[in-house]
């Protein structure tokens, strides 16, 4: 490949996460589906997104949930999520998988717990608990109107992380 479709490219895949990057952003809610301990997919669970906060990794979205959830076992066990946000106001879906990991140890609760939490943990057994969730995603299937190929919906852009986490088009 030639330095200038190299640089096609790299400016293609960052004009498409930055369009990924405004869908997520522009949504409080998306889903969760996990592997089921029998296989298949666990679907799916709506999620309240938690803010980036400094420090964190570009591409890792956390969550808060109950440490003694099917989700939770299901992410012990399997390790693998997906997740899905819809943006109907820009027609823009994005769609990730990635690794999932629970923190679960007091220390990271205590660091990222924050006190508008205690409505869903209400109780101290039910704070001891808690968990946040870190997906870090690793492939993204994309439907943004005015940024994925047109007809718009026909197929998915597809990105994916390479070993060195930098982020390339599969298809689209």
């Amino acid at each position: 490949m030639s330095r200038a479709e190299d640089e096609r490219d790299r400016v293609e895949v960052s004009r498409l996460l930055a369009g990924a990057m405004k869908a997520i952003a522009s949504v409080r809610y998306c889903w969760l589906a996990t592997e089921a301990k029998a296989g298949g997919p666990n679907v799916i669970r709506p999620m309240g997104r938690l803010p980036p906060e400094p420090g964190d990794k570009e591409w890792t979205i956390w969550f808060v949930t109950d440490g003694r959830s099917r989700k939770a076992s299901d992410i012990r066990r399997a390790g693998k999520v997906a997740l899905i946000f819809q943006h109907d106001a820009d027609d823009a879906f994005v769609a990730l998988t990635g690794a999932a990991a629970l923190q679960e140890s007091a220390s990271e609760v205590r660091r990222r717990w924050k006190d508008a939490y205690n409505r869903y943990f209400p109780t101290e057994a039910d704070r001891a608990a808690a968990a946040f969730v870190e997906v870090e995603a690793e492939r993204m299937e994309l439907w943004i109107r005015g940024v994925t190929p047109e007809p718009f919906g026909l197929r998915a852009t597809t990105l994916e992380r390479d070993a060195a986490g930098a982020w390339r088009l599969i298809g689209g």
